[in-house]
């Protein structure tokens, strides 16, 4: 994106696509490329480089809101912290969200002189504004036609600031005032917008950041380590983080009551179907089984848990504990067929191995080609698929180790429970 003052260029690239036999390129090197070949073209105030991003997290992946109650100190933190971040390995295209407007006239009306002439900052705002822009006298009718007529100064004199000084304001009195001696004007320079937050002034300063250096996470935590130095420098300035970090705070919220949910509503659905609590909680610890699994796949895949991972261990926790129901379920069939203890569960183990391990390869054969993006890679989805294979695969293998036993131990915590509080032994 090549942004100006005055707007902003798009120029789309074209990516080889992996199977061409060139070499291939990712976006970050084609932007570096870019980048270094194109620098600072004469006349134009910045250049600056954005990789679209698919989501989620969308946003800049470092925004920072400066605020404060004026202008002037907000515009020396954003320098401030510009410089920061250009200190910051890995940041690029750093920016800010100031746009300054069109020079302008203010007048700046004195309180107490003009209520010592009989004026009020209405009155004079009225008077400045009939003067420049006109103000309806009266309205002329012709047939169906109304026609306005406006009063205002010649045009001669609107051009020329200076006139300002010898507008005449009436007062309650009926007398003349010159603007003059009620007011200070001054000539400055305007702003394009005003960006409020929080009902505070704010200026965004942004950047883009080389994946293949650092993360927007580790920039973001660099700048809040930096945040308290800032903050004694400008002590009327507040810094929010937006962007990126903002949206992925929200994301994982998002995601973690979501996923609470998840455990509930499985939870219920288990104490319905078995008639039990304790059996359920037992069944739900495959889940954290799944979990482990999940963590290893990624930490030897050198990939980081992102958000999406996140979800896939969501849809894991659905599909785990499958083979933890069907294992239950023969184990209760057993014992109502009169087999005791530890023999309905070796028995319901042993007869139930065989398709749970048929029905764990099957669904991971037909995963784990998205993952490894055999026929076609997205990168969206896998990390959804890798979480989904390789902690159905791995968490199963735990599963058949770690449950049969956790069953044993629940028979035997259930008895002692039996044997201490007779009534509530019916929880089993």
């Amino acid at each position: 994106h090549f942004a100006t003052h005055y707007g902003t260029a798009i120029l789309p690239a074209r990516v080889r696509h992996p199977r061409d036999k060139a070499k291939v390129e990712t976006a970050v090197q084609i932007i570096d490329a870019v980048r270094e070949k194109v620098g600072k073209p004469a006349g134009l105030n910045r250049v600056s480089f954005a990789r679209a991003n698919t989501g989620p997290p969308v946003g800049k992946p470092v925004s920072l809101g400066v605020r404060a109650r004026t202008y002037e100190e907000i515009l020396r933190a954003a320098e401030e912290l510009k410089k920061l971040l250009a200190g910051i390995k890995g940041v690029t295209d750093i920016a800010d969200s100031y746009l300054p407007g069109k020079d302008e006239v203010r007048v700046r009306v004195d309180a107490s002189e003009a209520a010592a002439a009989g004026l009020s900052v209405a009155t004079i705002g009225t008077t400045v504004r009939a003067a420049y822009e006109g103000l309806v006298a009266t309205t002329i009718r012709e047939l169906d036609e109304e026609i306005d007529v406006r009063v205002s100064l010649a045009d001669r004199e609107r051009t020329n600031a200076s006139s300002l000084e010898d507008l005449l304001v009436a007062n309650s009195m009926g007398n003349l005032v010159p603007l003059s001696s009620v007011s200070s004007i001054q000539v400055g320079r305007g702003v394009s917008f005003y960006d409020h937050e929080n009902n505070q002034r704010q200026v965004k300063v942004t950047a883009e950041v080389n994946t293949d250096v650092t993360s927007a996470i580790e920039a973001n935590n660099v700048v809040r380590k930096l945040l308290p130095e800032l903050q004694k420098k400008f002590p009327g300035v507040s810094i929010a983080f937006g962007g990126e970090d903002e949206d992925t705070t929200e994301s994982f919220n998002s995601l973690f009551r979501a996923f609470g949910i998840a455990i509930i509503g499985i939870f219920l659905a288990l104490v319905l179907t078995f008639k039990s609590l304790l059996q359920p909680l037992v069944i739900l610890l495959t889940i954290p089984l799944g979990v482990i699994a999940v963590i290893w796949a990624f930490f030897l895949h050198g990939l980081p848990l992102s958000f999406m991972g996140m979800l896939g261990i969501i849809a894991l926790a659905g599909v785990i504990v499958n083979n933890a129901v069907v294992l239950v379920d023969f184990v209760n069939q057993r014992r109502k067929e009169g087999l005791k203890g530890q023999e309905s569960i070796v028995n319901a183990a042993e007869t139930r191995l065989r398709p749970i391990f048929l029905t764990t390869v099957t669904t991971v054969i037909g995963i784990l080609p998205t993952a490894y993006g055999l026929g076609g890679r997205d990168d969206f989805v896998v990390p959804i698929a890798m979480a989904l294979g390789w902690g159905l695969a791995f968490g199963s293998i735990l599963t058949a180790f770690v449950f049969p036993a956790t069953l044993a131990i629940l028979d035997d915590f259930s008895g002692f429970i039996g044997r201490k509080f007779p009534r509530i032994s019916s929880l089993y």
